[in-house]
């Protein structure tokens, strides 16, 4: 009978602990939470109305996505990348993103090639009606999306952080675009379909190396009102 008594306590708790991880990560997916945004454990329980533990277990999750930075002492708060970190993951990303479609060429059968250009299409759809944020989020997908069809889990995995990071360098307010959209996607498809992996290694090179020039120079973000409002999807 106490193990019974135990169990939705745990299920509760984890209930919370999801809650807050994807709504700082929505928050920062959307540019409302910005670099070097402090989090505090107090004031997150508060707004969720859940337990520091919850918190604590949310915010440990989002450090290991290097989203956060756990600072000891000092509590976390939104990851700053610097310029040369943004450099390095970049880099990091042509080098394994490249060696994921040439694999893929290689293993990519009639149905996958379907996915993608249907994927691609409803990307371009959600730029065309203004959605930037839909559209947004479906190119920060495109990129996992390839990766899994791969199908190498230790480079899945490792790419999955890599992309975590790379909305922390897409600066609130820089008035640039911060993803490429449906174009250079559709082009990376295409060369992908014709079993082109030289041709798809190069166009996913030039699209990663034409976000990071568009996010070079990006003017600092704003830090939100409050946390609260920052995290209010509202």
């Amino acid at each position: 009978m106490p193990s019974q008594r135990k169990a939705p306590a745990r299920t509760r708790n984890g209930g919370a602990e999801d809650r807050v991880f994807n709504a700082i990560l929505d928050a920062v997916l959307d540019h409302r939470l910005v670099p070097g945004t402090k989090l505090k454990e107090r004031e997150l329980a508060e707004i969720f109305g859940t337990s520091r533990g919850a918190v604590r277990g949310a915010l440990t999750r989002l450090g290991h996505s290097l989203l956060v930075e756990l600072r000891p002492n000092r509590g976390a708060i939104i990851a700053n990348p610097s310029p040369a970190e943004t450099r390095e993951l970049f880099e990091a990303r042509r080098v394994v993103e490249a060696a994921l479609v040439e694999r893929l060429a290689k293993t990519l059968n009639a149905k996958q090639i379907a996915e993608l250009r249907a994927f691609v299409a409803e990307e371009q759809k959600a730029y065309a009606r203004g959605d930037d944020k839909d559209g947004k989020r479906r190119s920060i997908r495109f990129h996992k999306l390839l990766s899994e069809m791969a199908g190498n889990a230790t480079l899945d995995r490792f790419l999955e952080t890599l992309i975590c990071r790379t909305p922390l360098l897409a600066l609130a307010g820089s008035g640039r675009v911060a993803y490429c959209g449906a174009h250079e996607h559709r082009q990376i498809v295409e060369a992908l379909a014709r079993r082109d992996a030289g041709a798809a290694a190069k166009c996913m090179a030039a699209h990663l190396a034409h976000i990071e020039g568009q996010l070079t120079g990006a003017s600092a973000p704003q830090a939100p009102a409050t946390l609260a409002a920052a995290l209010s999807p509202a």
